[in-house]
């Protein structure tokens, strides 16, 4: 049952960043973020804000009783957390009324790219865990 809740989690995170690079791929180029498509990021990113943490949290206490995954697992999925977190962060404290409009600008393209450095760890991270899961 365990097992089974921390892939549900960890499926619900990885459908949540495909949902948020999809809505922010026009952006790249220099498209406007609005309407249905900042609403669809908006309920992926909250998808991302409550399963990410708890998919760290099962995953880190599967690891105190279960033997250990690969030396490859345990990169890619400090690297998802990591750089989930940073993207979070960066989004709250965008969010803070004491940032400046500029800041605002650095955090957001930072947000971007931390974002898009996110999605290359959970696909890297999802290819480690199945190769995990084969042997």
């Amino acid at each position: 049952m365990f097992i089974l809740v921390r892939r549900i989690c960890l499926a619900v995170v990885l459908v949540a960043i495909v949902v948020l690079v999809g809505t922010s791929l026009p952006t790249w180029w220099g498209g406007h973020f609005g309407g249905y498509r900042l609403l669809a990021h908006m309920t992926a990113s909250g998808m991302v804000v409550v399963g990410l943490p708890l998919y760290a949290v099962l995953r880190w206490t599967d690891w105190l009783s279960a033997p250990l995954p690969s030396r490859a697992s345990t990169w890619t999925f400090w690297a998802l957390v990591f750089t989930g977190f940073l993207t979070i962060a960066s989004m709250f404290a965008c969010m803070l009324p004491s940032t400046t409009t500029p800041w605002m600008v650095t955090l957001i393209d930072f947000h971007g790219w931390i974002g898009a450095t996110m999605a290359v760890a959970a696909i890297a991270h999802l290819i480690t865990c199945r190769r995990v899961a084969a042997a």
